[in-house]
């Protein structure tokens, strides 16, 4: 069998350069568009998602050293990421312990003394209530761009929980690598990675570094629920890789968005109250 060939007229090979430049270009842009999204972008829309008008939240704090845990628990108030609430309600030696929370400022009241203390300095960088996290964390807003200058570095799958049916499911999930480097010199983390999954837009892990390049704290985040048009992560894991066999993880065991919550709350005659 004799194989014949068609030898193209110039008028014809004209047309097929052009719909196979036409085409790779399409796919060329196909592919740059999936990193269209510029560091700074990304971490606005986590940030349009993750912020709420107010909340309530019941949450159970377990804090593991060497095996041990302790466990506490509380009841917080916010209003946007600036601005909130929280109350110890367990174990007896901390019930009643409260902390407010206004944009740079932070008070905490000891009811054994009865007193209410400013926390400032250096004390924002000790530990929070023997936990992994520290004061600096817990006063951390949603004007990190402020501080940081954002780029998008990389994408990779990492396993993120959910809640299906009552119970924690594993599914590995596509997220953006985000490098935050600071842009200010008083800031505690000199860099931080962040990932963010893709389609809900929600922080699944960060890692932590000191401008040493040392790696300081690795925090990860799941049991991603769906509040309406709402994705939010209730549970969150601190390790503090200066601090030898200690992890703390944060339960958020209920949780309500845009309540009423009446300005009183949010003001330093509640902490003595």
């Amino acid at each position: 069998m004799r194989v014949k060939f068609k030898i193209l007229n110039p008028k014809h090979q004209t047309v097929v350069a052009v719909a196979r430049f036409v085409a790779a270009t399409f796919i060329f842009f196909c592919a740059q568009n999936s990193f269209a999204l510029t560091g700074e972008e990304i971490m606005r829309r986590v940030d349009a998602n993750m912020t709420y008008g107010t909340s309530r939240f019941e949450s159970r704090m377990v804090i593991n050293v060497d095996g041990e845990l302790r466990t506490k628990n509380m009841v917080s108030y916010s209003r946007g990421r600036d601005t909130s609430y929280s109350e110890f309600t367990y174990p007896p030696r901390d019930k009643g312990v409260k902390y407010l929370k206004i944009e740079n400022n932070m008070w905490m009241y000891l009811p054994s003394v009865d007193k209410v203390i400013k926390i400032s300095g250096s004390m924002l960088r000790q530990s929070m209530m023997g936990s992994d996290f520290s004061y600096e964390d817990a006063m951390e807003s949603n004007r990190l761009l402020d501080k940081y200058s954002a780029r998008l570095v990389r994408s990779e799958t990492v396993p993120v929980t959910f809640r299906a049916a009552g119970d924690p499911v594993t599914r590995q999930r596509d997220c953006y690598v985000v490098e935050l480097e600071a842009k200010v010199k008083d800031v505690t983390y000199y860099k931080r990675l962040t990932w963010i999954d893709k389609e809900l837009l929600v922080p699944v892990r960060e890692d932590l570094f000191a401008m040493s390049g040392k790696l300081l704290k690795t925090m990860t985040l799941g049991d991603v629920r769906s509040f309406g048009s709402r994705n939010f992560p209730t549970y969150m894991k601190m390790v503090n890789h200066l601090r030898r066999n200690s992890f703390t993880e944060m339960h958020i065991e209920k949780i309500a968005f845009d309540i009423y919550v009446p300005d009183s709350v949010f003001s330093q005659s509640a902490l003595t109250k």
